[in-house]
Parts: C-alpha cells; sequence; structure tokens
C-alpha cells in the first residue's frame, strides 16, 4: 500500500458566509459558487485543471438527486469525479480523503472538495423534522427530538464514568471564551457565560440542557478546498497544508441499531452507548501520520452537545477513557492555557452549520497566522474532528506545515 501520510497537501481554502441580517438569504449553492469563486481566482487555476469534484452531503436547504452533478453545473466544470459522500457531517472530512486516493493513484493533479448550507433557508422545517435522526420505523413514532437522543448516551456517559454537569457546563464556557473573539460566531453578542449560567439554562432533554447544546448558525456558510499532490504543492503555494493522516469509522445510521452491534470496532466486547468510531478513526490518522496526542498543537470537534465535547476528548486521544470530565475541571482546554479547543466557539457557540469544511479551514488559518478569531501561537500540527448521526459516522484528519512529522 502507497505511502499516503504528506502526499498531498491543501493549497488553498476559500469560504463564503450569509449573514442573518443579510438583506436576501443566500442558498447553499450560490454561497458554494462565491466561495469556488474567490479560491480559483486567489489560486489562478483553471476550470479545465479540476479532476474531481466531491462534495459533502446534499443540504437540507437545498434538496436535489443529483447535488454534485448541479455544483458541476453552476461551477462550469467537467471533471473526471463528481461524487457526493454522505457520511452526515463526517463526509466532509471523507471528500478530502477521497481526494488522496485519486491524486495518489495519478487520476488526476487538483481536487476541489466542497461543502455548503443554509438554515435559515430550512429553518421553518426544523421543528418538523426534530426527530430526523430517528429510525423512523421503530424511533420516530415515539417523538424523539435529537437531543432526546443523543440524550441517552450522556445519560450513560455521566452513569459509567461518574461526569458532573458542571463538567460538561465548563466546555460551554471555555468554548464561549473562543467565540467572544470571532466575528462569525453565532453566540458572540450574547458575552460570555459561567458555569452557573448553563447549569440554570432550561432543560432541554436531561441530562442536556439549553447551553449543553449547539445552537443552529443563523445564516449560511459554504467552504471550498484545493487539494493536490506534494511536489505540484510546493510550485504553487508558498505555505501548503499537508494533509498527514486520515482516519474514518462509522458504526450506525440510528440510536437502537448501536444497541445491536458488538463484534466490531469498537463494539468488541459488546454494545455501547459511549464509545464511538471516532477512536478507530484518530488511531488511524495518528499512525498513517506518526504521531501521537501529544503532537497536537489545536484541535476542532464537530460534536453538538457538551457531553460529547468530554467524550471526544477521550476518544481522539487527548486523556483516557472516563477521564474527559476531570480533564476539562483541570483546565485541560482552558482558553488562557490550555489545549486549543474549538477555537472558533465549536457548535455550541459558533454554532451549527449543518456540515461543513469550516472547521478545516479553521486550522489552515492558524497555519497560515491570519485567523478570523482568535491567533493560537506556533500551531505546526492540528487535527479537525467530522462527526454526523447520533455518533454514528467520524472523521479524523491530521494536517502539518511540514511535509514530514
Amino acid at each position: 500500500m502507497a505511502n499516503l501520510a504528506n502526499s498531498c497537501a491543501i493549497v488553498g481554502i476559500a469560504r463564503a458566509v450569509g449573514l442573518k441580517g443579510d438583506k436576501e438569504k443566500k442558498t447553499p449553492l450560490q454561497l458554494v459558487v462565491q466561495a469556488c469563486s474567490q479560491l480559483m481566482r486567489e489560486m489562478r487555476i483553471g476550470r479545465t485543471k479540476i479532476g474531481a469534484l466531491f462534495t459533502g452531503r446534499m443540504p437540507r436547504s437545498y434538496m436535489t438527486l443529483q447535488y454534485s452533478q448541479s455544483l458541476v453545473n453552476e461551477l462550469k466544470i467537467a471533471p473526471m469525479f463528481s461524487t457526493e459522500v454522505t457520511s452526515h457531517g463526517g463526509g466532509a472530512l471523507g471528500t478530502l480523503q477521497l481526494s488522496v486516493l485519486a491524486l495518489n493513484a495519478g487520476l488526476i493533479e487538483y481536487a476541489l472538495c466542497i461543502t455548503g448550507e443554509a438554515s435559515p433557508i430550512w429553518i421553518d422545517m426544523i421543528g418538523g423534522s426534530a426527530n430526523w435522526e430517528a429510525d423512523l420505523q421503530f424511533e420516530a413514532p415515539y417523538g424523539p427530538t435529537t437531543p432526546a437522543l443523543y440524550a441517552q448516551s450522556a445519560c450513560r456517559y455521566m452513569h459509567e464514568y461518574g461526569i458532573t454537569a458542571e463538567q460538561m457546563a465548563r466546555v460551554a464556557v471555555e468554548n464561549r471564551k473562543w467565540a467572544l473573539h470571532h466575528p462569525y460566531a453565532a453566540m458572540r453578542r450574547k458575552g460570555p457565560i459561567t458555569i452557573d449560567d448553563v447549569l440554570k439554562s432550561p432543560m432541554i432533554a436531561s441530562p442536556l440542557r439549553l447551553l449543553d447544546c449547539a445552537p443552529w448558525f443563523p445564516g449560511g456558510i459554504a467552504s471550498a478546498a484545493l487539494i493536490t499532490r506534494e511536489e505540484v504543492a510546493r510550485d504553487i503555494c508558498r505555505e501548503p497544508v499537508y494533509i498527514a493522516g486520515f482516519g474514518q469509522h462509522n458504526t450506525h445510521e440510528w440510536v437502537g441499531e448501536r444497541m445491536g452491534t458488538w463484534g466490531v470496532e469498537p463494539f468488541m466486547d459488546g454494545p455501547s452507548m459511549v464509545r464511538t468510531g471516532a477512536r478507530v478513526a484518530a488511531k488511524q490518522a495518528y499512525a498513517m501520520a506518526g504521531v501521537t496526542a501529544k503532537d497536537i498543537d489545536i484541535v476542532e470537534t464537530s460534536v453538538p452537545f457538551t457531553y460529547a465535547n468530554l467524550l471526544m476528548l477521550e476518544e481522539l486521544g487527548f486523556c483516557g477513557e472516563g477521564e474527559g470530565g476531570r480533564f476539562v475541571e483541570s483546565g485541560g482546554i482552558d482558553f488562557e492555557d490550555g489545549l486549543p479547543f474549538n477555537t472558533t466557539g465549536g457548535y455550541l457557540s459558533f454554532g451549527q452549520s449543518g456540515q461543513g469544511l469550516y472547521l478545516l479551514k479553521e486550522i489552515v488559518d492558524q497555519m497560515w497566522r491570519h485567523p478570523e478569531g482568535h491567533p493560537v501561537p506556533n500551531v505546526t500540527r492540528g487535527l479537525v474532528h467530522g462527526h454526523g448521526g447520533p455518533l454514528a459516522c467520524h472523521s479524523v484528519m491530521i494536517l502539518s506545515k511540514e511535509p514530514t512529522c
């Protein structure tokens, strides 16, 4: 098998943002075209050079049977490959993984990776779609909302490891500190919060309170990234960001199905409401990159609840199993001197866009020393985690400023 570590690099990345106060609400298609146009202008790459177009899943606000082909049409390109990666929010990073494989096979010279969503377009549907994460036959008839589905896992996590509501709340508090510095963060204007604020916020689905849950990003976001081989990247980009390692692991679709799965990672010893495919994906990524969690300078995760952030700190290797609460309680992710964690404010304060490469862009921007929010000094390696479904689909990618780790 070819050594994929650092074989490809991100040479350009752009983002388009639609804001809540905009006179006209932009569709995901409009935002994607805007981001791609900006990227192509900056890179001066002709449309004929694009050999592959990989997109995240179809946006809920732009439902079409051939989403990737719609973008091919709008962008006026004719790639060899055009496909949609549908692992929920985990598919965003999956687009880059497919790019690396196609580039290493020598089939293409450049790959264009795209994600986009615009929640205001479908905001009226949210109430009726609150149980879209539920199995239509066995779960949806009972009326669970998305927070209620995650709350089952949260309860089990607290029971098994003694996680406290205060420890969960601290994640929201620290994420908010980062959001206060980001111009696009949904909760920036709400100001700082305290642990007491979280604990006094309304109960949504026990044990998850309002401030334990992510808000929707109040506008729309689209991101576009250009990927090429390492030797090409050095010629066209002053500071390529190398894809040092990646992994992906998908375990189920519905919450109920988790309890019927065993004999496969991470359920070798039986079903679990707590352990996830993120730990498997992280092991793959670390092994490919030849690094460990101790070598990571910045982390971005895409989970929409406080407890799940604690869980991801464990699954991604930054603390031991069941130690996420104590890690955070002891200052492990403190804004002032802890691990730079969710530096946009994360889903909890930046807002959930539905899916997106904007977390990847945050790490690239930090490496290029022009972040939109608070700068993190001396970032040489970053980890970004993509997640979708009820802890179902997980992608992990490690980025590096240098082609060797």
